[in-house]
Formats: C-alpha cells, sequence, structure tokens
C-alpha cells in the first residue's frame, strides 16, 4: 500500500538514495519543481523512472500557469495570470473561455505526455479589492458565476486529458492580505464573509481532493490554522462544503507553520488531514512522517480508485494548432 505522504526530490535528475527510499517507503506521490525541469523529454524520463520505483506512485505538479509556472523557460508554457482571463471575459466572454480551454487543453497534453498524474489546480479562492496579488493573479476574479463557468473549463478539460485537479486553497484564501509561504496569515472577517468563501469550493465538492490553506480563522477557531484545525476539517469542510475527498495538508515547509516535523505530524494526525504534503526533499523529515502519520480509513478506501485515463488518443492530436489559435486570438484582441 502506498503511504500518504507526497514528497519532492533535489534535482533533475533522482538519486540512488532517494530511488532506494521511494522504492522502500512507496510515498502516494512525488511533486515535480523548476529544480527538476529542463525541458520536455528530461521530465519525461525523469517520470519514467520514478514509477519504476513504484508504479502506484501519482506525480504531481503544481502548473497553474502564470505567475505559478514550472515550466517557465519553455514556450509551451507561457500563458496569460487567470485574473487575466476573468477581465478579459468582463469585455469578451466568448473569447475568455475559449483561451481559457485552449491554456487547459495545452497545459494538460503535455502534462499527460511527461507522464504526470495530478495537477493542482484549480485556485477556488474569491479575491477582494484588499486580497494579495499572488492569490488574486492566480483565481478567475471575485464574480461567483464568472468563476465557476471558467474553473468548469479549465477542470473539465484537466481531467479530459488524464490530469487530476486538487481544489485549494480551502476553506478559502481570498480574505488575507498576507503570504502564507512567508507567515501565518489571520483572518478577522465576519461568519457572512467567510460563508461566502465556501460557495465556490461547494460547487467543485465532487473533485477527489483538497488541498488545505495555511490560514487561521478567528471566528471558526483561533487557535489553528485549517491544516490543524479539526473544527475547520469536520465542520466547515466536511459538513458544509460537504466535501468527501482527500484531504492534502499545504506544504509543510511554508513558514506559516511554525512547527517543527513532529508536532506538524501530531496536529495533523488530530485534524484528519488524508494526506501529508511536504517539500523539503529531506528524507529525515519524511522517516518521521512515515513512523508517526496515522493512515486514515478515506485514504485506505480510495486506494481502490484508479488513476483518471485519458479520454482522447494524444497522436490524434496535432498541438501546435492549439498553441497557433492561442496565439491568433491573443493578436486578433491586442492582448
Amino acid at each position: 500500500m502506498s503511504f500518504p505522504l507526497i514528497a519532492s526530490i533535489k534535482s533533475v535528475q533522482i538519486s540512488k538514495f532517494e530511488k532506494k527510499n521511494i522504492k522502500k517507503y512507496k510515498p502516494f506521490g512525488i511533486i515535480l519543481f523548476k529544480r527538476n525541469i529542463l525541458n520536455l523529454n528530461q521530465t519525461k524520463k525523469l517520470i519514467k523512472t520514478i514509477k519504476s520505483l513504484h508504479p502506484k506512485i501519482y506525480i504531481l505538479i503544481d502548473q497553474e500557469g502564470g505567475m505559478v509556472n514550472r515550466f517557465f523557460k519553455l514556450k509551451e508554457f507561457n500563458f496569460l495570470d487567470n485574473f487575466d482571463y476573468y477581465q478579459i471575459y468582463l469585455r469578451y466572454p466568448s473569447l475568455a473561455k475559449q483561451l481559457v480551454y485552449l491554456k487547459s487543453f495545452i497545459t494538460s497534453y503535455h502534462l499527460s505526455e511527461m507522464g504526470f498524474d495530478i495537477n493542482t489546480i484549480p485556485v477556488l479562492d474569491i479575491p477582494n479589492a484588499k486580497t494579495i496579488s499572488m492569490i488574486k493573479k492566480r483565481t478567475f476574479g471575485s464574480d461567483l458565476d464568472i468563476s465557476v463557468k471558467l474553473n468548469e473549463i479549465f477542470v473539465n478539460t484537466s481531467i479530459f486529458l488524464g490530469i487530476t485537479p486538487v481544489m485549494k486553497h480551502i476553506p478559502g484564501h481570498g480574505l488575507t492580505t498576507k503570504d502564507s509561504h512567508l507567515s501565518l496569515p489571520t483572518v478577522c472577517s465576519s461568519l457572512q464573509k467567510l460563508q461566502d468563501q465556501l460557495k465556490l469550493f461547494y460547487h467543485f465538492r465532487h473533485l477527489p481532493y483538497a488541498m488545505t490553506a495555511h490560514i487561521r480563522y478567528d471566528k471558526w477557531d483561533k487557535e489553528n490554522m485549517a491544516t490543524y484545525s479539526k473544527k475547520i476539517i469536520q465542520n466547515i469542510i466536511r459538513q458544509k462544503i460537504k466535501f468527501n475527498g482527500l484531504i492534502i495538508s499545504d506544504d509543510m515547509t511554508m513558514k506559516a507553520n511554525q512547527y517543527g516535523i513532529n508536532e506538524s505530524i501530531i496536529k495533523c494526525n488530530q485534524a484528519g488531514v488524508d494526506i501529508f504534503l511536504d517539500c523539503s526533499s529531506d528524507w529525515e523529515r519524511y522517516l518521521e512522517v512515515i513512523k508517526s502519520f496515522q493512515v486514515t480509513n478515506r485514504y485506505k478506501n480510495s486506494l481502490k480508485i484508479k488513476k483518471a485515463k485519458r479520454k482522447i488518443d494524444p497522436k490524434s492530436i496535432n498541438i501546435i494548432q492549439y498553441h497557433d489559435l492561442y496565439n491568433e486570438l491573443i493578436k486578433l484582441y491586442g492582448i
């Protein structure tokens, strides 16, 4: 059985030590970053090597496009931020939907061809005028109806090409002006404003995975950020949003997490987190997780679920035509 840990690796090649541990401990997944990527062929070979060690492993990436782009040197992934498509929608709704479809299709096609299984999209946070740009730019805006339409295109196209999505940052990162990579944001908003943040997650509650927000919401739990809050995971995510899939912690190396690895494991266990995400590439930390993190029944039951399958033969796709169409539309409308 795979262990509910998502780990990372250090470089563009996997070391003998990393190979040995992946083969022995069988983590649920390996998430790749810029440091692991040179080009499409190298990434494909790297993924093939990892999967040869543990055939049931999932290979993940956070490839939203725009400001979050792990392939920043490659023209194949040169897209606008999601918020830009929201602004285009306000003037040209049909064009925005076309562009989002093309962005998702092109991205998912390349990810699928390289061997990725999961992309940690969509960002379902609902921004306001004060939301930090690090979050705002990655969303499809504050209008719920527009965000539903564009996110449905984004998600469904990804699934069509065999890439499983992970909605984030549940239960909502839209009310903070701080970056949880750098410090722990605290949200003091009213219960009504907090409730509004849940609407988009509720719409996409059928998705199999959700990633938590490293944020403390004072009206829900004054003591713990959402990742560590049993109140939020059980009362808000499970009951109000009615999400029944697997809950993945956000990265435990972010500075919003103010605890060491052992305390982090205990708090995730107490809260009801299903999969522990740690992007440190540090096997001393990972061995602590493997030793102490408790496997939930929900995780055990989920292992019966098969990986997403592509619904189209990639050989039938001329992906260059999709790239050309995207670029022509951008040029035609002067975007």
